[in-house]
């Protein structure tokens, strides 16, 4: 019984659930973490040893899949082992460059069945098809860029139209006095009009109208002018099983450039341009703003192609720069011998004093002669 390693993200998993199914009623051994992973299971060297021992993995495509960093590292450890992938295009998404060359079932058209009888003949499936049911979509699937921006913007928009929106001012009454001329009756026929006293006019009250500060519209900074090249993802590969890191240089070349630091095989990066060195090497520079925050400690650093699973044939389709070597001289000390001195030691004669007798005079007696 063959197995089949399905590769997904937890946002597909009620596609995955029925995929898994259908997939064993035509008799395969389906492996996917949710059934598969036990309590207790150390699913780091589980789900390894899970793509090793398939025959075929599986990925589901989806825009939360393309942005999953476990999926990434479960695709380039098949692509890595040469296990036969077959991704599934489930909901419209731009295709990782690491599975670009590879043919795709695609999912998103079409009835279910249709598509699931072309992904069993791409797994070399001879037998009775099973029959399968429809595959009952989301009634409303957004987009994980949606939830992540468009919902905060759709806010932002609201409260800035509720501020900038110009509110009436209350009207201002101003009170109005009115005369009423009075009548007075007096006993005679003939009638006598007087008038009252003119009432005092009461200063009616002024009402200033204190300005509404109207909010000023934030002036928009002009996005930054994007390169012509778009950077590529890709993801750390060797063929010796027991290497398990790879240098980072500071320039292209593992000769004249000391390493920036270490990352592990499987790691996903960005690059943004590619370079030739004097001796044929092809070199890809690590791009800014990197997804992992951890790697963007290693924008500007270089990495040898043929450590990313490039061949010295494939096309790249990033822009090619020359650059002038600087190698890093490390200054090299000659030790000069001091000089040896000599010490000559000359011997000068002590002086060995002389004794020299002197006689000692001795009385000679003189002889007397006698008469």
């Amino acid at each position: 019984m063959q197995q089949i390693f399905i590769s997904y993200s937890r946002k597909d998993i009620d596609f995955a659930r029925k995929l898994a199914g259908d997939l064993e009623k035509a008799g395969y051994d389906v492996w996917w973490d949710l059934t598969d992973l036990r309590g207790g299971d150390d699913w780091v060297k589980t789900i390894p040893a899970a793509i090793a021992s398939s025959q075929y993995v599986i990925v589901v495509l989806t825009p939360d899949s393309v942005e999953s960093e476990w999926v990434r590292k479960e695709y380039t450890q098949a692509l890595s082992l040469r296990k036969k992938i077959i991704p599934i295009l489930l909901k419209s998404t731009p295709v990782p460059f690491a599975l670009n060359t590879i043919n795709f079932v695609n999912f998103t058209s079409g009835e279910y069945a249709d598509r699931f009888k072309e992904l069993l003949s791409a797994l070399g499936f001879t037998g009775q098809s099973p029959t399968v049911t429809p595959y009952q979509r989301p009634f409303l699937s957004l987009p994980s860029w949606f939830l992540k921006f468009g919902i905060p913007a759709l806010i932002a928009i609201i409260l800035l139209a509720f501020f900038l929106i110009p509110r009436p001012s209350p009207p201002i009454e101003t009170p109005t006095v009115t005369q009423t001329p009075s009548i007075a009756a007096s006993p005679s026929s003939i009638a006598t009009l007087t008038e009252s006293p003119t009432p005092s006019q009461t200063p009616s009250p002024t009402i200033t109208a204190t300005p509404t500060p109207t909010p000023t519209r934030p002036t928009s900074t002009p996005p930054a002018t994007r390169p012509p090249f778009r950077s590529i993802e890709l993801c750390v590969q060797v063929k010796q099983t027991d290497v398990q890191t790879i240098n980072v240089r500071s320039g292209p070349s593992s000769i004249l450039y000391a390493p920036l630091g270490q990352v592990d095989v499987g790691t996903c990066l960005l690059f943004s341009a590619v370079h030739v060195n004097t001796i044929d090497e092809t070199w890809l520079l690590i791009a800014e703003g990197q997804t992992d925050p951890d790697m963007r400690r290693f924008s500007g650093g270089w990495i040898r192609a043929d450590l990313l699973g490039l061949n010295p044939t494939d096309p790249i389709p990033l822009p090619s720069v020359t650059l002038t070597p600087t190698p890093t001289l490390t200054p090299t000390f000659t030790r000069t011998p001091s000089p040896t001195l000599t010490e000559t030691l000359t011997l000068t004669p002590s002086h060995t004093p002389t004794t020299t007798q002197i006689p000692t005079e001795t009385d000679t007696p003189t002889e007397t002669p006698t008469p």
